[in-house]
């Protein structure tokens, strides 16, 4: 029997991670037995998973148990200690990376909460009895992906999914993410969410190796084909992503405020966060102004809500200002519905919105390009709005299909598995 162990940081709890909701099932099918470490400690059960599968929530940092065994935990994992720190400053020393003392400082904590989180895997594989056939799946390339590189079971592997946070060192408050060489030395695979991704990964490394996959993520497409029109005179415009600064909603309120089309527009902001209150104040600053324009900020939204929506609503337009992504899976899912997307050509975006789908924005694009964009797909004539809309669709099913894609990553996973016995 086939045993995975799921690192997560939030799945099943919190409200992120949403995309693994739809990987999940797929997992599921594959593995006798399945084993979840999420580490939000203290967020609420958000999503439903079958009878039989473990979950257990450990967190490194708020682990007063921890904390009294580091003194034996230093002790008896001295020399790996020392052997990760060299050769990580090694490494970077070769690359033309200086590590100052608060990036050490860094590694040096990073570390350690990779052996803890690995001794807590050992623990609760012994009380499982589990000791061979397992997969060790790590969400993310960070701390649980450097913890299961530390381990060694007969006939089973250790990979992990790079997406963007855990991936792009300059997106990161400090600019250094450690271990990153450690990773594709250790792990039997990587999958990167997107070939741009893959590729900063391997120039990041110095190597490109055979282990290093592009294993898109995928969303599940409508329930049904048959969209609902418009109220008559609306445009409907939705923009989907946390209320935080890189994601810019600032700059869609000041180019909506100029847009000049015949018919209502009506946008829709779906999401939340620290920004709140400071955007719906600007919104009614400079948008109230005009009875041109009818806004909503709909706040948090589930998953599964949010794609009914779109399968009860015609929605005309998708649109994204961020100043850096990964490859969102909220484009994905726009699309799947036949949405053109207008969004920044940053990080793997284009990889998304390609040729005839929508249109891509500089990052440091103007406001006034984004009015004119949006009043440029308003006053498309029928046979060609159409037709980028049926572009979306068949982009979704080639390249961003959930059944398509994660059987994919199963069957790969799988054949990696029967090489290691």
């Amino acid at each position: 029997m086939k045993t995975l162990v799921l690192i997560t940081s939030q799945f099943p709890f919190g409200t992120s991670e949403s995309f693994l909701e739809s990987e999940f099932p797929f997992l599921i099918k594959n593995f006798g037995k399945i084993i979840i470490i999420a580490q939000n400690v203290s967020g609420k059960r958000t999503r439903i998973v079958p009878d039989g599968i473990i979950i257990h929530r450990y967190n490194t940092s708020t682990s007063f148990s921890e904390f009294l065994r580091l003194p034996a935990l230093l002790f008896l994992n001295f020399s790996t200690i020392l052997n990760l720190l060299h050769k990580e400053v090694g490494f970077r020393r070769e690359t033309g990376y200086h590590i100052s003392l608060r990036s050490f400082l860094f590694l040096f904590r990073k570390v350690i909460k990779t052996l803890q989180l690995r001794e807590y895997i050992k623990g609760k594989l012994l009380k499982e009895n589990i000791a061979q056939n397992i997969v060790f799946y790590s969400y993310w390339l960070k701390t649980g992906a450097h913890a299961i590189s530390l381990l060694e079971y007969k006939n089973s592997i250790k990979i992990a999914r790079a997406h963007g946070s855990d991936l792009y060192e300059e997106r990161t408050d400090s600019g250094y993410l450690p271990l990153l060489s450690f990773l594709a030395q250790k792990l039997d695979a990587i999958f990167f969410t997107s070939k741009h991704g893959m590729d900063y990964f391997s120039a990041k490394v110095k190597r490109k190796r055979d282990n290093f996959f592009v294993s898109r993520l995928g969303v599940n497409g409508p329930e049904g084909k048959n969209l609902k029109a418009n109220i008559p005179g609306e445009y409907v415009i939705v923009s989907c992503s946390n209320m935080i600064p890189l994601k810019r909603i600032d700059l869609l309120i000041d180019a909506l405020n100029t847009v000049r089309y015949h018919k209502k527009i009506v946008w829709l902001h779906f999401g939340d966060g620290v920004l709140r209150n400071e955007l719906e104040s600007l919104a009614r600053t400079k948008l109230v102004s005009t009875d041109k324009i009818r806004y909503r900020f709909m706040g948090h939204y589930p998953n599964n809500d949010l794609l009914d929506f779109y399968n009860l609503n015609k929605v005309d337009l998708f649109i994204n200002t961020s100043s850096t992504e990964g490859i969102p899976v909220s484009m994905m899912e726009a699309q799947s519905f036949g949405i053109p997307v207008i969004a920044t050509d940053t990080g793997a975006v284009k990889e998304i919105v390609v040729e005839g789908t929508g249109s891509l924005l500089p990052v440091d694009f103007k406001t006034g390009d984004l009015s004119k964009m949006i009043e440029y797909y308003a006053n498309l004539p029928d046979n060609e709005y159409d037709s980028i809309r049926m572009n979306a669709i068949r982009n979704w099913e080639s390249n961003f299909n959930a059944t398509s894609n994660y059987k994919d990553f199963i069957m790969k996973v799988n054949s990696i598995l029967a090489s290691e016995k």
